[in-house]
């Protein structure tokens, strides 16, 4: 596996999950229009089905590996498109996430003060 490789795998499977929660709780704080935390959920959801898929995939791989089977090309293909969503979905969350708070932040800078 090549270096960009590793990276993707290791930011779906561990980075991924918990920054997917953080962006979600935050984005539901941060007082962002519903469709914003539905999107980040939606896509959190399908983040999650991909990374429980790939574990179950790759619990199958072992078994054909534990007992000297090659693992078959369907079932190595399978794992590879599991992470790949779930990589696509965590970077997606993050990027909604890092886009509508930058947004909000920067609206609350713009804002005119009230003088009282």
């Amino acid at each position: 596996m090549t270096t960009s490789g590793d990276l993707a795998f290791v930011v779906a499977l561990f980075v991924g999950p918990p920054v997917a929660l953080i962006t979600c709780l935050l984005l539901r704080g941060a007082g962002q229009p519903r469709w914003v935390f539905a999107a980040a959920a939606a896509l959190s959801a399908v983040m999650v089905l991909a990374w429980v898929a790939y574990w179950y995939l790759w619990g199958k791989a072992f078994e054909y590996a534990d007992t000297n089977r090659p693992v078959p090309p369907a079932l190595d293909r399978g794992s590879d498109l599991a992470i790949a969503v779930c990589c696509t979905a965590s970077v997606m969350v993050a990027a909604l996430g890092a886009s509508r708070l930058v947004a909000a932040s920067r609206a609350v800078r713009l804002q005119p003060e009230t003088g009282t």
